[in-house]
């Protein structure tokens, strides 16, 4: 791919340019490129479920740990990890959730029936 831009002192402040102010030719072949990605790209599956991006993350550290403890990665032990982790963030969040409705002072008038519960 080309450069961005032409001159050095704007390359240093790459991240903060609106894509106008690039080079059209970079601005193609970053579209070029996009494109070959997103029609060639599968997503990630694991046990027969696609992983998101912290799921993956997960899935690495698992993997990574398992190396530098000196064994061999364990794609079961691995899911096992990998679900752990999304019902730890579930749970977490569903304190939030409830820590921040007590908080606001949320009042019941009457018995809430099941569905007004979930």
């Amino acid at each position: 791919m080309i450069r961005p831009l032409t001159n050095e002192d704007e390359l240093q402040s790459l991240a903060s340019m609106e894509l106008d102010e690039l080079r059209p030719d970079f601005v193609d072949q970053v579209g070029v490129l996009r494109k070959k990605v997103i029609n060639k790209i599968k997503p990630k599956m694991l046990n027969g479920q696609a992983l998101t991006g912290p799921m993956l993350l997960d899935l690495f550290t698992s993997y990574v740990d398992s190396i530098n403890k000196g064994s061999v990665p364990n794609i079961q032990q691995a899911w096992i990890y990998i679900c752990k982790n999304e019902c730890q963030k579930a749970l977490n969040e569903a304190e939030r959730d409830f820590e921040k409705q007590l908080k606001e002072g949320y009042e019941l008038s009457r018995p809430m029936f099941p569905d007004e519960l979930e």
